[in-house]
Order: C-alpha cells, then structure tokens, then sequence
C-alpha cells in the first residue's frame, strides 16, 4: 500500500513538474479602449490616465507640435494596442506602441488642412476615427 502511495505521489509530482515548463498563451486579444481619455497636463506636462493606469509626459510631443502647452491631450487605445494622441492645436495624430516603460512613436500621422480645432477620437471596430467637432471634419486614422 506505502509503495503505491509512493508510485501516485512521484506521478502526479512529475506531472506538476512538467505542467510548469509549459507556457500560456492566450490568442486573439483585443486591447481596444471603447471611450477615449480626456488628460489634462500638469505643471510638469505630465498626464495621469487613472482609469488605465497610465502616466506619461507630452513635454517632446508638444516641442514636435512648436506649442508651449495644451489644456487636454486626448487618447485612445486601438484593437491591436497602440496608442494614438493628439490635441487642440496640433496638426497630427501621433501613434504609439507600448514597449517596457515607455511609449514608442510608430507614426506621424499628419491632419490635412488647419491645425485641429476640438479633436474627439472613437472606437471604430476595427479602426480608430478622429473627429474635429468645431468643424465636423472625420478622419479614419488606418487611412490617413
């Protein structure tokens, strides 16, 4: 009896043993962020997104743009998880990837005509769209 107890113990031990090495992978996740943030910067040009645990500063973005400071950044977080930022006065879209600690820029996306007015972003399925509401103008950002 001691020797089976024995032989099932070394068993399920080994089975344990293997089941660490193996690893997980779950497929066909979506990162999309339904609602867009609304950021208001602080002293430092820093940005707290309290709802996604984000914070970064927009210090170099707005040297790229040539203005001093915004009143608000919008951002929005697409299918695929990249980011995508902008705000009234700037004439682009920047778009990020997440990477360990920091936010690389993947693209510049420039915003045809003047400088972005009242920018709002939406959740699109598979896209983003970015809408000037003091004019009405759309753009879809994987078009642009």
């Amino acid at each position: 009896m001691k020797r089976q107890l024995s032989t099932i113990s070394a068993i399920t031990l080994l089975l344990i043993l293997s089941g660490c090495g193996s690893s997980l992978i779950i497929e066909n996740v979506d990162y999309a962020q339904p609602l867009e943030s609304v950021l208001v910067p602080d002293s430092n040009n820093e940005v707290h997104d309290q709802r996604y645990a984000l914070r970064f500063t927009i210090s170099g973005i707005l040297l790229r743009e040539g203005v001093e400071g915004v009143q608000e950044i919008r951002l929005i977080r697409d299918q695929a998880g990249l980011y995508y930022l902008t705000a009234a006065g700037f004439s682009s879209v920047y778009q990020f990837t997440p990477e360990q600690g920091s936010l690389k820029l993947m693209n510049r996306i420039a915003i045809p005509g003047d400088v972005l007015q009242q920018p709002a972003f939406n959740q699109r399925g598979s896209y983003i769209e970015l809408v000037d509401t003091s004019n009405g103008r759309t753009f879809n950002l994987s078009e642009v």
